[in-house]
């Protein structure tokens, strides 16, 4: 017998009928439960985000730390405030030239699954030029090129694709080994069937083209270009485990217990989310602080030391960052694990409703029916 306080809806006289089918109900569901398989898939989104982020920082480094060809790093996730699909970053020049870029830190089998989300992708930014002039640049793009930033074991794969598809997409690698972007590489080495030359040079020339950018000193420039990453610490659609890092970059430590004030929070979103509004990061920072609440990683401090207190006897960064990831998945465990109490408690609850309406009329399931049911 489960020691559970039964719903209002179920009928006077049931309850304790409720709680022994509530609890076989549930046994039964979390006998079921893989919750192995389950955290790892977790632990594996979260390593999959990192990557990801990791790869937009390399991309975007050389246009934060200098402006090749005149370039210079705009924003990350345009268009992330009205919730439609968009680019990973926003280059722009000021003579009215734009570079939106995707990062893909895996590419699928089918490679074309990327090209039309990219094809997806771009209709979009094309639609919506006029915001990102008026809200973004204040000023009129003359010409939009298009990039997929990618690892350099996945340049090939994606660069045959794309002139596969006949898709306008510029391929750029990065090689995380000695820190270097690369796009004159970033070539197929074979040619597709649908390469339009009849010449092997006019084929190499087609090839060059398609692959390079309008602007030949952005090509030069970029060229195995130096670059890192931590230059896209924030990014808003990143899950929230994944943000929740910076709280870890951003507390210190006072005498044994790990803190953090929101103004260090704050200034720490400001400087590494990269141009976002101050209104923006203020909402950021709110929904950090409070899904760091929701997961317990997060409480409130009644000390003079500081306003929030990291919920943990460790103190180190890697240790912090290791409690930050089990407690989000042990919170999304629970929560997966509280759906299906959920769906027992509407099941029983439907059938005590069913058979006592029933039972008005002299009908009623027999209770070794429920049972078996349960």
């Amino acid at each position: 017998m489960t020691n559970v306080d039964p719903p209002e809806s179920v009928p006077e006289g049931q309850e304790t009928k409720y709680r022994g089918l509530y609890g076989k109900c549930v046994e039964h569901k979390l006998a079921g439960f893989p919750e192995q398989s389950k955290s790892e898939n977790l632990r594996e989104e979260i390593s999959v985000q990192r990557q990801h982020r990791k790869l937009i920082s390399y991309s975007i480094f050389p246009f934060v730390q200098g402006r090749p060809a005149g370039y210079k790093f705009f924003t990350a996730e345009p268009l992330e405030e009205l919730g439609v699909p968009n680019f990973d970053f926003l280059l722009w020049n000021l003579d009215g030239n734009v570079i939106f870029g995707e990062a893909k830190s895996s590419v699928p089998a089918s490679a074309d699954t990327v090209v039309n989300q990219l094809e997806e992708r771009k209709e979009i930014a094309e639609n919506h030029k006029e915001h990102i002039e008026e809200e973004y640049l204040g000023s009129e793009i003359d010409h939009m090129e298009f990039v997929v930033s990618t690892y350099v074991n996945h340049g090939d794969k994606i660069a045959k694709a794309i002139i596969e598809e006949g898709a306008e997409f510029i391929t750029w690698v990065v090689d995380a080994h000695h820190d270097e972007l690369w796009i004159r590489q970033a070539r197929p080495t074979s040619f597709p069937d649908n390469l339009e030359a009849d010449e092997p040079d006019a084929m190499l020339q087609e090839l060059d083209r398609r692959h390079t950018h309008d602007m030949s000193a952005l090509n030069g420039e970029l060229d195995r270009v130096t670059t890192s990453f931590g230059q896209a610490d924030v990014l808003p659609t990143a899950i929230i485990v994944d943000q929740l890092r910076v709280v870890v970059q951003a507390r210190r430590v006072e005498g044994r217990h790990p803190c953090v004030d929101r103004v260090d929070i704050e200034s720490y979103v400001s400087s590494s989310s990269l141009n976002y509004s101050e209104e923006r990061v203020t909402g950021i920072v709110d929904d950090l602080i409070e899904a760091g609440k929701r997961i317990n990683f997060l409480s409130e401090w009644d000390d003079d030391r500081a306003d929030l207190k990291v919920v943990s006897n460790y103190t180190a960064k890697d240790d912090l960052e290791q409690v930050l990831e089990d407690k989000w998945v042990n919170w999304r465990i629970e929560d997966m694990k509280d759906g299906l109490r959920k769906e027992c408690e509407e099941r029983i609850t439907a059938e005590l409703g069913r058979q006592k309406q029933l039972n008005e009329f002299g009908v009623g399931l027999q209770e070794a029916e429920v049972e078996e049911e349960s």
